[in-house]
């Protein structure tokens, strides 16, 4: 193989060729000189103790030495030739291209390419980089080589119209946990989780010291279909496995889901294989081109450099709260909302530590040394706190027996339901034989076997092979059969795009609850699939707005009330979204609408930020048990006109109203202007307050009065006190959100002139003179 030698960088430019020492056809060795060549420099002389000291210019002479061995095959310089920079020198045909390496010794000549000499400004080690073997990084080979070997897997691939298909198996094929209760469930066919777990396999696995979990049984449970899946898959595409566990993981779960090794052979790589300690690169197994690559995994932050080969997957979670076993060695996700804390539950061992219901997605804090350790950029020392840290996780797994606790749990309901039947007189009654004639109350089962994940996948992944070859096929109507070039390969990451697009093209979509608020939306991981399957993503809520999409534990949102008053909105839950998503089919909205609370529906909050101002709670009169039949109206009426002229001539709230007024009219900043949240929140206490003082007032006087008048209270009052206690995520997602509560007591309607002064009093009027009538007229 032809290699041309360069000059390099360490001569002392300019230099002028003055002789070959080798000729055309010449072999040379390693470190033989084959040039010489002269160069100026100068030095000084004199006494330098007398100033007498001054440098001359002299002309050295000297030798280049072949870096390689070979025999030469053209100069690429000429004799007198001045020479200003490294450039090419000579082309040399070497007897071996090294182009293949194991563990730095050449495979094919067996020469060890880490010598280095004073000739050479790189090792040989550097003329095979790519290591695209599934099981072994210590074998090699250059980037001629590397190309060479995948245009001959795509040639092959393309006969059997065939494509690759990388899949990852934590949580997307699998799931898998060491919690022992699912081994105790499997030999007790008496409790009700028994059917889900009995096709549960399991392998103890020992790949290293990991303290009280080294050596534990693994619980593995397949997806639903997974065989069958596989089997009809592989007709169409070449399977890989690609995971974050270790390589002894790895091995164990193919024989598992491939016990006779004909679906993925040996191409399985692991994390002792990957170069990267947190991200996966299809890079690692096709180095030159990813046209003809799928991946599927539950992962896509993990992908960043091939997102556009990527199906994502609802992650499997069969075994509740247990997550992704190998999360350790994923990156931490920051744009998800934590999960509220569980409630504290006495472990079997007697501890008081609750059991991790969020599995390994939640650990703990890592003590100073280590975390400035993670914040570097030692891989080792990362990789070590990465398996602690995965130790840490299994062994509190295996102490905490969360899957135990959480049936507990159930149980506890299900014998307070059955106990509530008894008192009510709901028991079976027993039969003539003594026998009850019902069965006795069935227990609920904490894991479920429903997946349908796969069904949607297959369709997904039959989809894009037909989109793929028919575009090949266009492409090769005009050429000869077998000519097969890379320019008429289609990208199937570009395919893959454009069909995702259309799922949701059209849509405008505002997210509630669903990021945190230091992550911006279009970069969480939410927002950036939501976009890539073709909707648009806003940041607030107008009449262009299609879907508000909310998180279900927050469904009294600002923006919940804004969207609310705009009727072409749909306001859904969060599962629209990720179902649509999984599905690639927009779905109908009908089963994922939020009932939105009537005080929310018929609030007046203004679309645009700044304009906020609650809307007056409608009044009720409560009798407190007076008799009306026996009341004297025309004293009522005299009490109301009374009533009615005390406010108005308070000269108290008169002038408060003028301040207030004057205030507002000087000192109001334009509306469009955004504010902080701690800003904004102040200042709609204020206007509350303000706003509220025309009906507090009133209801103050009223309350003053010894009739049936004084109990004037908000209708929303006990609509306030039963929705109190919603919950809430540990973030929002909305600015306009963060750290108010929507109280609407005493609260009236923005007074923002005189004309709404007077409307107020008319309304309030109008208002109590309708409920007195209609409560005569009931009487």
């Amino acid at each position: 193989m032809a290699k041309t030698l360069r000059l390099g960088a360490r001569l002392r430019y300019p230099i002028t060729i003055s002789k070959f020492l080798k000729n055309h056809g010449d072999d040379v060795s390693k470190q033989e000189p084959i040039l010489r060549y002269t160069f100026k420099y100068t030095r000084s002389i004199g006494d330098p103790s007398r100033n007498e000291e001054h440098e001359i210019e002299e002309t050295g002479v000297a030798d280049w030495d072949s870096p390689a061995e070979g025999k030469i095959k053209q100069w690429r310089v000429k004799i007198g030739e001045v020479i200003r920079g490294d450039q090419d020198l000579v082309t040399i045909e070497e007897s071996c291209s090294h182009e293949v390496q194991y563990a730095g010794l050449c495979a094919i000549c067996g020469k060890d390419m880490k010598e280095a000499t004073y000739a050479s400004e790189s090792l040989d080690t550097e003329r095979a980089t790519v290591a695209m073997v599934h099981d072994n990084i210590a074998l090699t080979v250059s980037a001629d080589q590397a190309a060479r070997a995948e245009m001959q897997l795509q040639r092959r691939l393309l006969q059997d119209r065939k494509l690759s298909l990388v899949v990852d198996l934590d949580q997307t094929i699998i799931h898998a946990c060491i919690d022992p209760t699912v081994g105790e469930w499997q030999r007790d066919p008496s409790n009700p989780n028994y059917e889900a777990v009995k096709d549960v396999r399991s392998f103890q696995l020992d790949d290293g010291p990991r303290g009280a979990a080294s050596g534990c049984w693994y619980y593995i449970k397949m997806r639903p279909g997974l065989a069958e899946f596989l089997e009809r898959i592989s007709q169409l595409f070449e399977l890989h496995v690609y995971t974050m566990g270790t390589r002894a993981y790895a091995l164990n779960i193919a024989k598992i889901v491939d016990p006779t090794q004909k679906l993925f052979g040996n191409r399985i790589i692991s994390r002792d294989e990957n170069d990267s300690i947190t991200a996966k690169s299809l890079q690692r197994l096709f180095p030159v081109s990813t046209n003809m690559v799928v991946v599927i995994d539950d992962r896509a932050d993990v992908w960043p450099r091939n997102r556009s080969n990527l199906i994502k997957v609802t992650p499997y979670d069969f075994f509740t709260g247990i997550g992704d076993i190998n999360s350790s060695f994923l990156p931490k996700r920051e744009d998800i909302i934590a999960a509220p804390p569980p409630p504290e539950t006495k472990p079997v061992n007697g501890n008081s530590a609750g059991p991790n219901v969020n599995g390994s997605n939640t650990t703990n804090p890592l003590p100073d040394h280590e975390r400035s350790l993670a914040n570097g950029n030692d891989e080792n020392a990362i990789l070590q706190l990465q398996a602690e840290e995965q130790e840490r996780t299994l062994e509190k797994q295996l102490k905490d027996r969360p899957l135990l606790h959480l049936q507990e749990e159930l149980d506890k309901v299900d014998e307070e339901a059955e106990k509530k039947s008894v008192e009510n007189g709901d028991s079976p009654e027993p039969a003539t034989n003594g026998e009850s004639e019902s069965p006795s109350h069935q227990r609920h089962k904490l894991l479920r076997d429903d997946d349908k994940e796969l069904k949607y996948l297959e369709q997904h992944l039959t989809n894009l092979h037909h989109s793929f070859y028919e575009q090949y096929d266009a492409r090769c109507a005009n050429r000869r059969p077998g000519d097969i070039v890379p320019d008429i390969i289609p990208d199937v990451g570009s395919t893959l795009n454009f069909l995702k697009s259309q799922i949701l093209k059209g849509t405008k979509l505002v997210l509630s609850g669903l990021v945190p608020l230091d992550v911006d939306v279009r970069r969480s991981e939410i927002g950036m699939q939501a976009e890539s399957f073709g909707a648009e993503i806003r940041t607030r809520v107008s009449d262009e707005i299609t879907h508000l999409v909310i998180n279900m534990t927050r469904p009294r949102t600002q923006k919940v009330r804004q969207a609310a008053r705009i009727p072409t909105i749909k306001i859904v839950n969060q599962n629209w979204l990720a179902d649509s998503i999984s599905q690639w089919v927009k779905l109908d909205e009908t089963p994922y609408l939020i009932q939105v609370h009537p005080a929310d529906r018929n609030a007046e909050t203004p679309i645009e930020e700044g304009s906020a101002s609650p809307p007056r709670p409608k009044i009720t009169i409560v009798t407190s048990g007076h008799d009306l039949d026996g009341m004297e109206w025309g004293d009522v009426d005299k009490e109301l006109e009374e009533f009615m002229g005390s406010d108005m001539d308070d000269s108290d709230f008169e002038s408060t109203q003028g301040t207030d007024h004057g205030t507002d009219t000087d000192s109001e900043e334009p509306r469009s202007k955004k504010r902080k949240l701690g800003d904004e929140d102040e200042e709609d206490d204020v206007s509350e307050e303000a706003e509220g003082s025309v009906l507090a007032k009133k209801q103050r006087i009223a309350k003053a009065r010894t009739t049936g008048l004084r109990n004037v209270r908000n209708a929303t009052d006990e609509e306030d006190e039963e929705d109190s206690g919603l919950p809430t995520p540990m973030g929002t997602g909305d600015e306009e959100d963060a750290a108010r509560e929507v109280n609407v007591k005493g609260n009236g309607e923005a007074s923002g002139d005189d004309e709404e002064d007077d409307d107020d009093f008319a309304d309030l009027e109008a208002e109590l003179e309708a409920e007195l009538q209609a409560e005569g007229e009931g009487g």
